[in-house]
């Protein structure tokens, strides 16, 4: 089988980045490959060969701006979809239509895969009409049609050519339902998954410290902010605990961390690559992802794999998919979220009760990886059964 991958977006450094080049793993070896990807320039990737890559760099001849992000704060330079001009939306599909041609032409794929119910796969379904088409929602896609109903009316059509769609989640599905009109036996829930080979436990080294991590984009939204304030608070109580916050921060976001990143138990930087984060992970102790809007937060079953605690907003998808042996097991806390408007901004007068949850949820897994720092061996067997090896079953039994 020969199969096509298409993401608007980087295929990495996001959810959905990671999760795009995960699928192409998944079916190495096995069938033929070929991808179309958007990309800054200098941009190297090394998961398909070169001239099985289709990619569309940002800016370029036709666009004078960065490559469009599916979130509205990306961990690169990136251009809002929802400020796009309707010239900027023409010349973007013109240069994404020339890519998916050519590689139509020259690779004839036999399916299609497509990543986000959004521009992208929309500009696929009109273009391509005898190839069968599967896309990935990953929540953004939705989020982005909840606020910009102007784009999504005009931009996101032809989806009753979609052949399947695969959903993150059981309470995704009614939604896809209502607002794509796609019927319900036409979707899947196969949830999301981590590459073993990268994230994988390990013995813990000897050190007198406790170590949190954040791993991703470095945002309000994200909920970093409020992290850096709730730890920064906490940390009296725990001089021996330290909080990486690990991500690529502008200069607005550093403004926001300015006042905390005095505390010498918060460290702020960056690493290059999956492999450098997933060693950090096996260095450290708690994982830790206070956001408002996740589609899944696939990073917290990433640092599950690498046997670390986890303190995480309360993620219906994320909760479905892990499970009652790793959700009862006292390894991982979920925190309520605050009411939110805009589906990811807090209301100012629930956030100091959210501190407070988030805080005693971070003084419940500090305890835990103090007193019980081994991960049954239970609960590693249920996080094993979300890597891709697992979930790319699922999705060769539809396909």
């Amino acid at each position: 089988m020969r199969i096509l991958h298409v993401q608007a977006q980087l295929p990495a450094k996001t959810g959905s980045g990671v999760y795009f080049s995960n699928v192409i793993k998944g079916f190495e070896g096995r069938d033929e490959q070929a991808c179309i990807y958007g990309q800054p320039k200098d941009f190297e990737y090394d998961v398909l060969p070169k001239d099985r890559q289709y990619p569309v760099t940002f800016p370029n001849e036709k666009c004078h701006f960065p490559l469009p992000g599916m979130s509205d704060v990306m961990p690169y330079e990136s251009t809002i979809y929802g400020e796009m001009t309707p010239e900027m939306i023409g010349n973007w599909q013109d240069v994404f239509r020339i890519k998916i041609q050519q590689a139509v032409a020259e690779f004839k794929p036999d399916v299609i895969f497509c990543h986000h119910l959004w521009f992208l796969t929309s500009l696929v379904c009109k273009e391509v009409t005898d190839i069968p088409i599967y896309v990935f929602c990953h929540g953004t896609d939705i989020r982005q049609a909840n606020q910009h109903p102007d784009l999504f009316e005009k931009y996101v059509t032809n989806m009753d050519r979609l052949t399947h769609v695969f959903a993150l989640s059981h309470p995704e599905v009614q939604k896809l339902v209502d607002l794509y009109h796609i019927p319900e036996d036409k979707i899947t829930v196969v949830g999301g998954g981590y590459d073993p080979e990268i994230f994988y436990p390990a013995p813990k080294p000897k050190k007198d410290t406790i170590d949190i991590v954040y791993a991703g984009k470095i945002s309000a939204a994200k909920g970093t902010f409020a992290l850096a304030r709730t730890f920064d608070r906490l940390s009296h109580d725990y001089p021996n605990v330290h909080l990486h916050i690990i991500g690529n921060a502008s200069e607005e976001a550093k403004r926001h961390l300015d006042s905390y990143l005095g505390n010498p138990q918060i460290l702020l930087y960056n690493v290059l690559s999956q492999r450098e984060l997933a060693d950090q992970y096996r260095k450290s102790d708690i994982f830790v992802l206070p956001s408002y809007y996740e589609g899944l937060g696939l990073v917290a079953i990433e640092a599950l794999g690498c046997d670390l605690r986890a303190v995480v907003t309360n993620i219906p998808a994320l909760k479905e998919q892990l499970g009652d042996t790793v959700n009862d097991s006292g390894y991982i806390s979920y925190v309520d979220l605050p009411r939110l408007v805009n589906q990811d901004e807090p209301l100012e007068e629930d956030l100091p009760a959210f501190y407070d949850r988030l805080d005693h949820a971070l003084r419940e897994q500090i305890e835990g990886a103090m007193n019980k720092p081994d991960f049954p061996e239970d609960l590693q067997k249920s996080v094993l059964t979300n890597s891709w090896p697992q979930l790319i079953k699922r999705i060769e039994k539809i396909i």
